[in-house]
């Protein structure tokens, strides 16, 4: 796993990118008061753990493996 920040608010977490459909994300510290848009699901009553996952995270790492920096394993 390789270190990510996301872009929109700099929390850092862990990824591995096994296909390009496939992303394996590891929190090093708890989503819901880390991620702003976690923390709004958070705040509405929905558990984080229901919820499919902050869009700018996701938007991130798309941007690492298109910039080179983060490698799709399967390629």
């Amino acid at each position: 796993m390789r270190e990510l920040t996301c872009r929109r608010c700099t929390t850092t977490v862990l990824v591995r990118k096994a296909t390009a459909a496939q992303t394996s994300i590891q929190w090093l510290a708890d989503a819901g008061q880390t991620c702003p848009e976690l923390a709004e699901h958070r705040a509405a009553g929905r558990p984080t753990a229901l919820v499919a996952g902050c869009e700018a995270l996701r938007e991130s790492i798309e941007a690492a493996v298109r910039d080179g920096a983060l490698e799709v394993l399967d390629r």
